[in-house]
């Protein structure tokens, strides 16, 4: 996913992310895509930074591909409720 300089996106560790993750993230935290000076851009080697919400504080990096939009979250969480719910009736 590229992402954009000042976008909010939802946090969800891909394996990569879960294998080193150095940021201390929990899954579905909101955090804002910031550029960190002196260092590549975000999109790089499909990473970038990421920062507070509030104050764009730094937190980490992180895979792009462990950021994703609302919307997209919205159905990954649909998706984990529908598997939840048919394992309760299978079990």
């Amino acid at each position: 996913m590229k992402v954009r300089v000042g976008q909010v996106l939802y946090y969800v560790a891909n394996l990569l992310d879960r294998c080193d993750g150095r940021t201390g993230l929990a899954e579905g935290t909101q955090v804002k895509v910031i550029n960190v000076h002196g260092c590549p851009p975000a999109n790089t080697m499909d990473h970038c930074y990421v920062g507070d919400t509030l104050n764009g504080k730094f937190i980490g990096m992180v895979c792009t591909n462990s950021l994703h939009t609302k919307a997209d979250y919205i159905q990954y969480l649909k998706a984990q409720i529908a598997q939840k719910e048919m394992r309760q009736q299978n079990g």
